[in-house]
């Protein structure tokens, strides 16, 4: 007789105890074992020194959420697990994994003076917490002192000054320079020059009232981050590292994450460290890894991956992975953090190491993961018979490892969460009448790491939906200069929406739904300053009309003027009107009344004229364009 095994442990072989394919009946063992239901044999059952006890916690059934597997065909292989109906008792006491960190998290103003926050009144004023005066300052030195350079070699001629030197650029034309850049990412055309066209399609352009194309180009050409004698070929990110660190310290700084990759588009093959992602939607780029707020999609910090060759890894037995991990980490330790990972990042060694820095990592792991148990590897069976919404769990050591079958297996690592606790998630299938909605049950681990790594999706998502970018030919670090604009306005849209929230009665003026695209406008609207473009155009829609009936009416800018300053009054009479403004105006070699009142010199008259009325408003009739 096979004697059952002793203990009860993680390390059953099921195809030990596999029904035969046969009509023989019941093997020895479970004859054995009925007998010992039956109260039967009890004499040859006590020479066993631990009676075989199949595990209840082994044993599946289905829940009352629907699941597509067949009960049948897994009880037929005798290919058990645990599942919901097996209580969990090593998941840890919630006391002890509680949330301390040394800053409260969300939008951190306090490196912030009472005035400065005083100050953010509009979307722009969080953008300048990223764009800073020292910023704009480091851009304009390094872009003149570049663009010199080569004008005075003879090169790029086309875009010297009148005088045959290069025009130095200011801050406030490096700002318009960056909102024009803003403009494009929303609008966009098929080319740069179209931005510039006299076309009545692109008519309310406005772009060329603020910038020429030819100056718009050659601040593109010569654009430069780092001066030229700080520029270290050896490093690959040299033109391009001053403003990511300032990106990295000022998104440190203003917000308290999941890690994950990111990929910025570029096909340059000159850069050195373009990665090839054949399972990603963009297959070509440069990759960053990325630390992101979970619930916001604020990017927390990042940097760039350099390529095997030129990426210093920190312990080469743990690989790259552990390595990327830790140093996004640092200030995060010991706090209580939740770490969202991605299946490239876990492993064994990560997830212990950090558990000891009080860092929980809930992570996806692969097929050959040493993060993933033995048991499971061994028992993969249960993989291809398990239906939609079945799951099993384990727990070894001090982490908890969920496996759920959606339209394939998913496993998951945790060291926080219970095995047996479940929520219900909606899957759509096909059916014979069409497809229809099916509630299956859903581990709390697999949803938690869900709503985790929404975090890094939804930053990714923010990013690609309006993209600061225009193709170079050789200037490969240009894309990374794009992405960390492209940053710098998504980290301060986010900031806006939580500063909103915070404190609603400041930004009333501002409409309820106020997405990312109504703040790059508004960005646009306060870099171009597109208010004084609009008065501008629209000083020159007045025109001059007349009355066709001859009737002489009193010009009102003399009229007014003479009342404000207590001069006699001239009943200067005239047959021109302005029909936009509704006044009379005199138009005539000496006195041209009708431009004095349409320019600043003006405004004084035009606001005494409003508070204290027109005179003969009402007569103002039957006028005609004067055509030019």
């Amino acid at each position: 007789m096979a004697t059952p095994p002793t203990e009860v442990d993680d390390e059953i072989d099921f195809d030990d105890y596999e029904e035969p394919y046969t009509d023989e009946g019941m093997s020895e063992e479970e004859e054995d074992y009925l007998d010992y239901l039956l109260g039967d044999n009890e004499e040859e059952m006590n020479d066993f020194d631990d009676p075989w006890i199949p595990a209840d916690t082994y044993i599946s059934s289905q829940s009352s959420v629907e699941s597509s597997s067949s009960s049948c065909t897994l009880n037929s292989t005798r290919i058990y697990w645990k599942d919901e109906n097996s209580n969990d008792d090593g998941a840890p006491d919630p006391r002890t994994v509680q949330f301390k960190p040394n800053k409260k998290p969300g939008i951190q103003f306090g490196r912030l003076s009472r005035h400065t926050l005083k100050l953010l009144t509009s979307p722009v004023d969080f953008f300048k917490l990223f764009l800073t005066g020292m910023l704009l300052t480091s851009l304009c030195l390094s872009t003149n002192q570049h663009a010199a350079y080569h004008i005075r070699n003879g090169k790029f001629q086309s875009y010297a000054g009148p005088n045959g030197s290069w025009e130095v650029v200011t801050e406030q034309e490096m700002e318009k320079f960056i909102g024009i850049l803003i403009y494009m990412s929303f609008m966009k055309l098929s080319s740069v020059d179209r931005y510039w066209s006299r076309d009545a399609l692109y008519r309310f352009n406005p772009v060329p009232s603020c910038m020429s194309c030819v100056r718009f180009k050659a601040i593109l050409s010569f654009l430069q981050i780092t001066p030229l004698p700080d520029v270290n070929k050896d490093n690959k990110l040299t033109r391009v590292e001053p403003i990511i660190e300032h990106v990295r310290n000022i998104s440190r700084e203003l917000f308290q994450i999941a890690v994950d990759e990111r990929i910025v588009k570029s096909k340059h093959k000159w850069s050195g460290i373009r990665q090839f992602m054949k399972d990603k939607p963009v297959k070509f780029g440069i990759k960053l890894w990325v630390l992101a707020d979970t619930i916001t999609g604020y990017t927390c910090d990042f940097y760039v991956y350099l390529g095997k060759k030129r990426t210093q890894i920190t312990d080469l037995s743990k690989g790259l992975a552990y390595s990327v991990v830790m140093n996004l980490m640092p200030n995060y330790c010991n706090q209580g953090y939740r770490l969202f990972i991605d299946s490239f990042y876990t492993t064994l060694n990560l997830i212990n190491d950090l558990l000891d820095k009080k860092v929980y990592t809930i992570g996806a792991v692969r097929g050959n993961s040493t993060a993933k148990p033995s048991v499971f590897k061994k028992n993969d069976g249960w993989e291809k018979l398990a239906g939609r919404g079945d799951f099993r769990w384990h727990r070894e050591s001090r982490f908890l490892t969920v496996q759920w079958k959606d339209c394939k297996v998913v496993t998951i690592v945790s060291p926080i969460h219970t095995g047996s606790k479940v929520s219900g998630c909606t899957r759509t299938f096909q059916a014979r009448t069409g497809w229809k909605k099916q509630v299956v049950k859903q581990p709390e681990c697999i949803k938690s790491y869900n709503d985790g790594m929404f975090g890094v999706d939804k930053s990714n998502q923010y990013l690609s939906r309006h993209r600061c970018y225009i193709k170079t030919k050789f200037h490969w670090w240009k894309v990374l200069f794009f992405h960390c604009l492209d940053m710098m306005v998504v980290n301060s849209f986010i900031l806006f929406q939580e500063f909103r929230t915070e404190f609603p009665n400041k930004f009333e003026s501002i409409p309820a739904h106020f997405g990312q695209l109504e703040f790059r406008e508004s960005l646009v609207r306060s870099l171009l300053d597109v208010g004084s473009l609009e008065k501008k155009h629209e000083s020159f829609a007045c025109t001059p009309s007349f009355n066709e009936n001859s009737n002489r009416l009193r010009c009102t800018f003399c009229y007014a003027h003479a009342k404000m300053y207590s001069l006699p009054v001239q009943h200067n009479k005239t047959v021109f009107c302005c029909e936009k403004c509704s006044v009379c105006l005199c138009l005539v070699p000496e006195r041209n009344c009708f431009k004095k009142w349409h320019s600043v010199e003006g405004k004084p008259v035009r606001n005494w004229v409003k508070e204290n009325g027109r005179k003969k408003k009402s007569t103002v009739v039957n006028i005609t364009i004067i055509m030019h």
